[in-house]
C-alpha cells in the first residue's frame, strides 16, 4: 500500500477495502446472523454478563428491564453506536427485536466477498429489502459474487423507499456470463422505475454497466429527474480505445436533472450541449474520465466552460486520465481549457509525463487546483534524468515546483513511477509547508544533484521537519507490484480505490 503525507491517512492501496477489516466484519456478521436466527426461532436468551450481583439486585427490586416498551428501547438504542447496540441486543429477545427493527437499518453496506459475508448479506436482505433507504454494495468480481449481486438487486427492485444505491466493486469488470451482466442492467432499470424518490446512483465504474449508460440515463430522466442529486456513470475501461463518439449527443438530456450536484461521466459525453444543460446552478462536482482521445471528440470550448462556471460557481472539476496513452500527449493542446474549474487531476498509468501540461496547471489553475496525482509503472528503459526535466528548455523551472508555488489551494501531491530530484522535492515542501496534507514520492524514484550522502540525509531531515516526523518516502515494499514492473500485478488494483472515492 502507499501511505500519504503525515502517515495518518492511506491514499492508495493495492486492495481497496472500505470496511475496517475482514476479520472484524466476519466476526460481527456471524454474531448478528446468530442473533437474527434466534429471533426467527422465537427463542429467548438470558443475559450472560459478568456482574451477576447487580442483576440479582435488579430482580429483588422488581425491575423488569426485559419488558420495556419497544418505543422506549428504540429511543435508547438510537443514542448508541452500532457496536453498543449489538452488545445490548444480547440481553433478551425483546432487546434483540429492538436492534433488528427497520428503524436502525435505513442505511446498509452489503459485502459480497466470501461465504460468511454473503450469508450475512442474505440475512439482512431478507429482512430489510423493502425498508432500507441507502445501500452500498461492496462486491468481488467473481462469477459467484456477480450472481449474488444480481440476487440482491432483484430484491431491491421491489423497494419503493430506496433513495441511494452505490456499487463498490473490487475491479471494473465482472467475471460472469453475458446473460448475468444483462440481467444486472435490467434490475438496475427496475430499481429506477420502482423507487419513489431515488436521489443517488453510482455504477461503480463497472464497464459492464456503464456500457449501457444511455439506456440507464433515459430511464432516469423519465422516472427520477426531479429527485436525482448524485449520478456516477463514468467507467474504467478494459480497452481504452473502446468508446462511442455518439455519446456526445446525449448532453441535452441532462437539463432535466434540476437537483444534480455530483456527476461522473466518460470524456466522450463531454460537449458544449452537456455544459449548457447543466445550468441549474446546483452542480458541486463534475468528474470526467478520459481513456483514449480521438480527433472526433468535440470536447467543450472555453466559452462553454465560462458559462458553466457562471451558472455553477461552486462546482469542482475532477479530470482523470486512465491508460490514456494518446490523451496524455494531447492534454495541453486539446483537452485542458483555461476556463475549466479544475480542482483535481489524476494521471494513472499513461506511461508519460507531459511537461507542457504541468506548466499549464500553474498558469491556468493557480486559484482552483487542490490535488495532483500522477502514477505510472516504471519503464524498462528509464534513464536517470528526472521526468520533469525539459531538454528543449533545460533552464526552465521545474513544473512541479511551480505548481507548489502558484497553486495556493494545493493540498495533495502524488508523483510515483518517474524519477524526481530530491532538491526539488525539498523546494515543494518549503513552498507549501504544513498546508500540504499529502506529499507522496517513492524512495526508488528520488534522485539527487549531489553525490554527498550527508547532504541527501540533511534534505530528508528538513522535509520531515516541514511535513512531520512521520513523513517517509514510499519504500519498495509498499509500492504496488504493477508500479515496480508493468508486467506484474494489475493496475486496476491501484486505479479503482482512487476513482471510487470521487463517486460519492
Amino acid at each position: 500500500m502507499i501511505h500519504a503525507g503525515n502517515g495518518d491517512v492511506v491514499y492508495l492501496k493495492q486492495r481497496g477495502n472500505p470496511m475496517e477489516s475482514d476479520t472484524t466484519e466476519k466476526a460481527v456478521s456471524k454474531k448478528c446472523e446468530g442473533q437474527l436466527s434466534s429471533i426467527k426461532a422465537n427463542s429467548c436468551s438470558s443475559y450472560k454478563g459478568a456482574n451477576r450481583t447487580i442483576e440479582m439486585a435488579y430482580e429483588d427490586n422488581n425491575l423488569n428491564w426485559n419488558n420495556l416498551p419497544s418505543i422506549i428501547l428504540q429511543e435508547i438504542f438510537s443514542y448508541l453506536p452500532y457496536n453498543c447496540r449489538l452488545q445490548a441486543s444480547q440481553v433478551c429477545k425483546n432487546w434483540r427485536y429492538a436492534l433488528f427493527h427497520p428503524h436502525f437499518w435505513k442505511k446498509i453496506t452489503f459485502v459480497l466477498k466470501d461465504e460468511d459475508t454473503i450469508t450475512w448479506t442474505r440475512c439482512l436482505a431478507s429482512n430489510f429489502e423493502l425498508s432500507v433507504q441507502e445501500v452500498t454494495i461492496i462486491c468481488d468480481i467473481s462469477n459467484y459474487c456477480a450472481k449474488e449481486t444480481l440476487a440482491l438487486l432483484k430484491k431491491l427492485s421491489c423497494n419503493r423507499q430506496l433513495r441511494k444505491l452505490f456499487l463498490v466493486p473490487s475491479n471494473s469488470t465482472f467475471d460472469c456470463e453475458d446473460s448475468t451482466k444483462w440481467m444486472l442492467v435490467n434490475f438496475l432499470i427496475d430499481i429506477i422505475k420502482k423507487s419513489d424518490h431515488l436521489e443517488a446512483l453510482s455504477l461503480g465504474c463497472i464497464e459492464d454497466l456503464t456500457a449501457n449508460a444511455e439506456q440507464i440515463l433515459v430511464q432516469l430522466r423519465n422516472c427520477q429527474a426531479k429527485h436525482l442529486t448524485t449520478l456516477s456513470l463514468a467507467s474504467v475501461k478494459d480497452d481504452p480505445a473502446d468508446y462511442n463518439v455518439l455519446n456526445a449527443g446525449y448532453g441535452h438530456m441532462f437539463n432535466s436533472f434540476t437537483k444534480l450536484c455530483i456527476l461522473t461521466l466518460d470524456y466522450e459525453f463531454l460537449s458544449n450541449s452537456l455544459l449548457r444543460a447543466l445550468n441549474s446552478g446546483t452542480m458541486e462536482r463534475l468528474v470526467i474520465h478520459l481513456h483514449d482521445w480521438n480527433y472526433q471528440y468535440s470536447g467543450a470550448t472555453d466559452g462553454s466552460w465560462q458559462i458553466f462556471v457562471q451558472k455553477n460557481p461552486k462546482c469542482e472539476l475532477r479530470l482523470t486520465l486512465i491508460h490514456s496513452y494518446v490523451g496524455i500527449e494531447n492534454l495541453d493542446t486539446n483537452i485542458l481549457r483555461s476556463a475549466m474549474p479544475l480542482t483535481h487531476l489524476k494521471v494513472l498509468f499513461c506511461e508519460n509525463v507531459n511537461i507542457r501540461a504541468l506548466h499549464r496547471l500553474s498558469r491556468w489553475y493557480s486559484l482552483t487546483l487542490k490535488s495532483l496525482i500522477w502514477i505510472d509503472s516504471i519503464q524498462p528503459l528509464t534513464r536517470n534524468i528526472p521526468a520533469t526535466y525539459d531538454p528543449d528548455d533545460p533552464h526552465s523551472p521545474d513544473p512541479l515546483v511551480l505548481v507548489a508555488w502558484k497553486c495556493t489551494k494545493l493540498v495533495e501531491l502524488v508523483f510515483i513511477g518517474h524519477n524526481y530530484h530530491q532538491e526539488n522535492l525539498l523546494a515543494i515542501a518549503r513552498l507549501r509547508g504544513d498546508s500540504l496534507k499529502s506529499l507522496v514520492f517513492a524512495q526508488r524514484f528520488i534522485a539527487s544533484d549531489t553525490e554527498s550522502w550527508h547532504k541527501a540525509e540533511t534534505i530528508t531531515h528538513e522535509i520531515k521537519e516541514i511535513m512531520g516526523n512521520q513523513w517517509e518516502p514510499v519504500s519498495d515494499e509498499d509500492l504496488p507490484a504493477v508500479v515496480k514492473n508493468p508486467f506484474e500485478g494489475d493496475s486496476r488494483e491501484v486505479i479503482m480505490p482512487l476513482v471510487l472515492r470521487d463517486q460519492k
